[in-house]
């Protein structure tokens, strides 16, 4: 009987040290499970502010590319506004010099 024991006592001790390293195992996997969540939810939020951020800049671009449209299709209107009132500006500059010359009082009555 005292021999059976010896070789029940051995032959337990190999399983305890197989359940210990399915115990190892598990919270081996059960940790590196935990450390994939966190992985995956820090960048599924990365992901969802590079979205947001798109969106943003996106909008924003559209509102530019607008702004843009509204600046063309202004400018050649102004441009022939600032070309006539330069155009008006030297005929008035003109005119002022001809009366200058043409009655020299004036341009003493002027410096006064």
């Amino acid at each position: 009987f005292g021999s059976s024991f010896v070789w029940l006592k051995c032959n337990s001790v190999p399983k305890m040290s197989q359940k210990d390293a399915q115990v190892q195992k598990a919270k081996q996997l059960h940790d590196a499970i935990e450390k994939m969540t966190e992985d995956t939810e820090r960048l599924e939020a990365e992901v969802k502010k590079l979205e947001e951020e798109k969106v943003a800049v996106e909008k924003d671009l559209a509102f530019r590319l607008q702004r843009i449209k509204e600046i063309e299709s202004g400018m050649p209107q102004k441009v022939q506004q600032l070309q006539h009132l330069q155009q008006l500006e030297q005929q008035k500059e003109a005119e002022y010099m001809k009366m200058l010359e043409a009655t020299p009082t004036l341009v003493q009555v002027l410096k006064k």
